[in-house]
């Protein structure tokens, strides 16, 4: 093979090479268009999300204390029920009238 055979393959495959490289590096900057546009998305998809669970944490707590509240009061009217069923048994019974 003549030298001057090889330059021309040699430069060839540079030219080849310069081609894949630029092909890579645009490529490259797709790609990071793409992750920042999903970075994007994703930072509103959680804020949405985030959103929701604090409204729920919100309704939860809410909920909570009106539950505790209805617990409280069935305690206090099991408490004066005991104390009223109490009341009636500590009492003498009179006897039953004979016909």
């Amino acid at each position: 093979m003549e030298l001057s055979h090889i330059a021309i393959l040699l430069e060839s495959i540079d030219s080849k090479v310069q081609v894949t490289m630029e092909a890579v590096s645009a490529l490259d900057k797709k790609n990071d268009i793409k992750i920042d546009e999903l970075r994007i998305d994703l930072k509103e998809d959680i804020a949405v999300v985030d959103s929701k669970v604090m409204g729920l944490s919100t309704r939860l707590d809410a909920v909570e204390e009106r539950l505790s509240g209805e617990i409280a009061e069935a305690r206090n009217d099991l408490a004066a029920h005991r104390h009223n069923t109490e009341l009636h048994h500590s009492q003498p019974k009179r006897p039953l009238k004979r016909a």
